[in-house]
């Protein structure tokens, strides 16, 4: 699955990007909250033309290739510590495995949450890239408050927020260090009986990102099955917590 470049002897097409798709898609990736890994350089997601120098396909057979259809391209780029240790890696190594998991994570989420900005989106293959191409129209930024969180009921465990941070940097994932930023967020929570410290973990968006229905539920379902096997693949433990009495949320804890 690899992002930068192809094998040598294999002669690929001259692409361009088209700057006003990868625009729109630039500002669907800001409403959302993830970073854009631009020239290539991560972590984030990393845009290019299909078929260009960059592209490694993976759809082949599956109608995702066709340039004319999906003319643009993304990968998520991991962090340089993870990107690095995966491709330096000897037989045995987790590594691969390890960006493996995230970055099919990521992309998946991609598939799932750009359409429901206007965008069509594709993965034609489980390991394969994410194509983009041209839908009607993006859902124009509309100022919102965003899904908020009340006070945390409990204090956020000191040991299990570490591992999250930790996890969330090798992944290549921002944190949400404000009330109002984008990324990750964490809060206390009661942790089950005999259970051990365990943090809430949700998915911030963009402050701006539309709160219709459409909008707002694909990107945090997506959203939120992306990061939990993100950080299950970089060392947490984590579940989906399913109260009577609220929406099913994310929990994390530290595996020792």
């Amino acid at each position: 699955m690899g992002v930068h470049g192809v094998a040598a002897g294999v002669r690929v097409r001259a692409a361009r990007v088209d700057p006003l798709l990868a625009d729109r898609v630039v500002e669907a990736l800001l409403l959302v909250g993830l970073p854009v890994a631009h020239g290539g350089h991560g972590p984030g997601v990393h845009l290019f033309a299909t078929g260009s120098a960059d592209d490694a396909g993976g759809s082949a057979g599956t109608g995702a290739d066709d340039p004319e259809r999906w003319p643009l391209t993304l990968r998520w780029l991991c962090s340089a510590r993870l990107e690095d240790a995966a491709a330096a890696a000897g037989a045995g190594s987790p590594w691969p495995r390890t960006r493996q998991v995230v970055a099919d994570s990521m992309e998946t989420a991609l598939a799932e949450l750009l359409p429901a900005l206007g965008l069509s989106a594709v993965r034609g293959a489980p390991d394969g890239p994410t194509r983009v191409g041209p839908a009607e129209s993006v859902a124009g930024p509309e100022p919102e408050t965003g899904p908020g969180r009340g006070p945390a009921a409990e204090p956020v465990a000191a040991a299990v927020e570490a591992a999250v941070r930790r996890g969330a940097a090798l992944a290549g994932l921002p944190l949400a260090r404000h009330p109002r930023a984008a990324g990750i967020a964490l809060a206390g929570c009661v942790p089950d009986p005999g259970a051990g410290p365990v943090v809430d973990v949700a998915w911030r968006p963009s402050p701006r990102l539309p709160a219709t229905p459409l909008v707002s539920t694909a990107v945090r379902e997506s959203m939120h099955h992306a990061i939990g096997s993100a950080l299950t693949a970089c060392g947490l433990r984590t579940s989906w917590h399913r109260p009577a009495d609220s929406a099913p949320h994310l929990h994390a804890t530290a595996d020792h």
